[in-house]
């Protein structure tokens, strides 16, 4: 049933269709005296969803498909969904080649069978045809006629029975809602109500997905004539949407199909027994007062004036229709008290099982953080570690933590009771274990990286500016937003540096990153679950080790955060370019290769014509500020670079290769987490492809083109061995939302997991495990203890400015130490020539090495960082280091200065002159 509403919302909902009749006839004068007319805004795409159940009524489902070929305006796809008849499904997809075919995906039953229509549709409206109903040539016209105010969520139509057999003369025009159809008491002309009618609906898609579509625990399943579905929903969407419209278009018509068995007594009395039940239901869910508003008009003006319509003067309906009319009145009223009586529409009392269930889904998280914390708390020997880094020392209660925290987010994902806090929370505590457990177990700094990041910060403290020549560390200078605006944080915060600050933004970034991954996959899908499962997914698969002090980080967490602001169609164009705009300058000003990465995804974005109007002007944008900068501030090194960038330019293969370590020459521990890395890489990749072709509703998601768009970045070049990390982690992002999408099945409709849900923690947990393969396996070159700490801080003292550094690799904290001031040089990481002159004949390759610069002293730097990353990546055979110390420790040139487990440092004398 639904209501007529008062006197000024109808006529308010007849103005705004009289005036778009009177725009369109203005416009159509318009066209006709020449072009210089304004264009109206577009007309929505509309999608037509059509859903079966058996094929008993196959000839009624060809009538109504072919009534939609027939269309005035033509709606821009057709689907049909086969409620769990795969029989209907096969005859279908080959007997209508221009329809789109679906399988219902979701819970047996109209309610499910639509969901899945929805899911599935392109359209911006979604309009739903009874499959025994059949649409007058201008219905689509008609429907999308009424979306031209944008307060609009729906249009409804006019349902015209078509009696098999005739009305029987018993069965009043008041009832017709019985059947399906529209009956006396509703609107003659255009007006909003608070419900449609099932058999000619439609909705704003955004809505629908909005509200999280159609209950499955209402609504008719097979052929048991309960409903309401609809009902609820318009409630729910009215609710959501303040000042929102549901508007009742009677011109729209469909013509329904009654056959005989709808015609008799006893159907009346069980479809009015069943609506009585279907509105305790309703009641329920959405609130005695909003589900009976309608019913209320209905009993106190309707039903009395059909009671004496039969004795009016005029002809009317046969007085053989009163007792119908006082008999369905009965029966809805009594089907509605049991209804309540029965408790209809309240969850049922959970079983033991289902109570254990949720209660490990809440108990499980405060367990696991537990068990960390009980771990962090134990004596770790980081000292000790081997091959396989971390993953040799940490604790079985850790591991025990992640096993809990991850098995607790999968049931809590199948726990429809769960709120979008409690995975909040789960993700918060996922991302604290794996990025705060080497912060609490170190006491130093880890990653060589991270430190010559904080050494580039401390020379912006010292000197206020960047360097006209800093060497290799060149794109620092020229790319300074990260490290002036680091500087600036540490300036404000009266630290002595940026260490404190660098041992815990792994921590802070990623945490930082949550919101913009939150709000990116909330505007690809409205379904929590999904957002929060492709959260997870993302952080469980990050592996590449980007999240440190870097550029690189700051300017990811940008970048998603601008894709998260571009995809997000509730704003203004013109304010989302604004919002967009320091974001952009901050990402061009602050790295190299994430600008042209933004450059490639606003790019695949602008062939969308829904992203247009944001991605396009904000493409020009990025692209002006990149090459403004690139060919001023960051002229000179891009110039340097030419040559080389230019000899890798389209060479996928070894670019994809550059980086990867060489298995041949590695420890046996790192062959194994290589091997793990792989699998994993390989893994997402498999699952990111699989997805579209398992899930078609997917392939029309921007996360599709968001996903591709890094891959041509591979023929640029090797970006120094890490063009393959880079690429993957800036399509990690869609990747992992590709992949929720098509997990989505196992969380279950609306909480009734399926029992192959098992394979979601399974599936967590294999990714987990190539996670910290990864990120921890190579923690032994990644720590530093302190006498390395210790060797470099008396190295630092000893040494003068224009002294020269040789070390075997960069790996140790402090390499870059006033690099404005001294040289370096790293043996291990030169030319293949060099390297070979060293590890052949220490003591004359490395004296060769230091006569390179007549009159600086040199200083010889050998470090157990050093020695763990060339054993590990085989940059240098086993034991190469020993073998040189040990070589050097009697040649008359070399002086030894300090020797400890960690490190050993000597002075390359000058050249010995002539003998005379």
């Amino acid at each position: 049933m639904t209501e007529t509403p008062p006197r000024t919302r109808r006529l308010a909902w007849v103005a705004i269709r009289a005036e778009e009749a009177a725009a369109k006839r203005a416009l159509a004068r318009a066209r006709g005296a020449g072009p210089a007319v304004e264009r109206t805004p577009p007309r929505p795409t509309l999608t037509v969803v059509v859903c079966a159940y058996t094929m008993d009524r196959w000839d009624d489902l060809t009538a109504a498909l072919d009534s939609l070929r027939a269309q005035d305006e033509a709606p821009a796809e057709v689907i049909l969904v086969a409620d769990h008849c795969h029989e209907l499904a096969a005859r279908a997809s080959a007997a209508f080649p221009d329809v789109t075919v679906l399988r219902n995906r979701g819970r047996r039953g109209l309610s499910g069978a639509r969901n899945t229509g929805v899911e599935g549709a392109r359209g911006d409206v979604v309009a739903f045809l009874d499959d025994d109903a059949v649409a007058e040539p201008d219905w689509t016209m008609r429907l999308l006629d009424g979306y031209a105010d944008p307060n609009v969520l729906g249009v409804g139509g006019r349902i015209r029975p078509n009696w098999d057999t005739g009305r029987p003369t018993w069965f009043p025009a008041e009832f017709d809602w019985v059947v399906g159809c529209t009956y006396r008491g509703m609107p003659e002309q255009a007006a909003p109500v608070r419900n449609l009618i099932g058999a000619n609906m439609s909705f704003r898609r955004s809505v629908l997905l909005d509200v999280g579509g159609f209950r499955t625990d209402l609504g008719r399943v097979g052929t048991r004539p309960l409903g309401c579905e609809e009902t609820e929903l318009c409630i729910r969407a009215a609710a959501r949407h303040r000042g929102g419209v549901l508007g009742y278009e009677p011109a729209a018509v469909v013509r329904h199909r009654v056959p005989a068995a709808r015609t008799t007594w006893r159907y009346f009395r069980a479809r009015c027994w069943a609506e009585g039940l279907s509105k305790a239901a309703v009641g329920r869910h959405a609130g005695t007062g909003r589900a009976l508003a309608s019913e209320r008009s209905y009993l106190a003006s309707t039903i009395p004036r059909a009671l004496v319509r039969p004795f009016a003067p005029e002809p009317g309906p046969p007085k053989a229709t009163i007792p119908a009319l006082v008999l369905g009145v009965l029966t809805t009223a009594l089907g509605y008290a049991a209804g309540r009586a029965r408790g209809l529409g309240r969850d049922p009392l959970p079983t033991p099982a289902a109570l254990a269930f949720r209660a490990f889904g809440r108990l499980a998280l405060p367990l696991a953080v537990l068990l960390w914390i009980l771990a962090m708390r134990m004596p770790v020997a980081v000292d000790r570690m081997g091959g396989l880094g971390l993953l040799d020392v940490l604790p079985a209660l850790y591991w025990c933590a992640l096993a809990v925290l991850t098995v607790g987010f999968a049931v809590s994902l199948l726990d429809r009771t769960a709120r979008t806090g409690r995975y909040a929370l789960y993700t918060g505590a996922l991302v604290t274990m794996l990025h705060a457990t080497p912060a609490v177990l170190y006491e130093h700094l880890r990653y060589a990286w991270a430190w010559k990041h904080v050494e580039v910060v401390d020379q912006f403290l010292r000197t206020g500016r960047t360097l006209p020549d800093a060497g290799e560390l060149a794109p620092y200078h020229q790319w300074p937003g990260f490290f002036s605006a680091a500087a600036t944080a540490v300036r404000a915060s009266g630290a002595p540096d940026a260490l404190t600050m660098a041992t815990w933004s792994p921590l802070a970034f990623d945490l930082l990153l949550i919101g913009p991954l939150v709000l990116l996959y909330r505007t690809l899908t409205r379904n929590r679950r999904i957002v929060w499962a492709a959260v997870w997914i993302y952080f469980a698969t990050a592996w590449v080790g980007q999240d440190y002090f870097a550029p690189q980080t700051f300017a990811f967490v940008l970048y998603v955060s601008i894709l998260a602001l571009v995809l997000d169609r509730d704003r203004r164009p013109l304010a989302t370019v604004g919002l967009c705009t320091p974001l952009v300058l901050a990402v061009v000003t602050a790295h190299q290769l994430t600008p042209l990465m933004l450059v490639v995804a606003l790019a695949a974005l602008a062939c969308s014509r829904a992203h247009r109007p944001v991605a396009l002007p904000l493409l020009g944008l990025t692209a002006v500020a990149v090459l403004g900068w690139d060919l001023t501030v960051a002229r000179p090194f891009l110039f340097d670079q030419f040559d080389s960038s230019w000899a890798q330019f389209g060479d996928f293969k070894s670019n994809a290769h550059a980086g990867m370590v060489n298995l041949g020459s590695a420890e046996p521990g790192q062959v194994l987490v290589a091997r793990v890395d792989r699998a994993l890489t390989a893994g997402v990749a498999l699952l990111t492809a699989a997805a579209p072709i398992r899930c078609p509703r997917l392939r029309r998601s921007p996360a599709m083109p968001l996903v591709l768009a890094p891959l041509p970045l591979l023929a640029a070049g090797a970006y120094g061995g890490e063009i393959i990390f880079r690429v993957y982690l800036f399509a990690l992002p869609a990747a992992a939302f590709l992949i929720a999408g098509w997990l989505a099945p196992l969380f279950g409709d609306r909480g009734r997991p399926r029992p192959r849900a098992v394979l979601l923690p399974v599936l967590f947990a294999l990714l987990l495990t190539g996670f910290v393969f990864g990120y921890y396996g190579k923690e032994r070159q990644n720590h530093f203890d302190d006498g390395e700490i210790a060797a470099r801080q008396w190295l630092a003292r000893v040494s003068a400015p224009g002294d020269l550094i040789v070390a075997a690799s960069n790996n140790f904290p402090g390499a870059y130490a006033d690099y404005e001031q001294q040289r370096h040089r790293w043996f291990a990481m030169e030319t293949p020539a060099l390297r070979e002159g060293v590890v052949r004949d220490p003591v004359a390759g490395l004296s060769a090495l230091a006569d390179e610069y007549p009159g600086d002293t040199a200083y010889l730097f050998l470090t157990a960082g050093q020695r763990a990353e060339c054993e590990q990546t085989g940059l240098l055979p086993a034991g190469t280091l020993g073998r040189i110390d040990r070589a050097l420790s009697t040649a008359p040139r070399f002086t030894l200065l300090l020797r400890d487990r960690d490190a050993v440092i000597y002075r390359i004398g000058p050249r010995p002159g002539p003998v005379r």
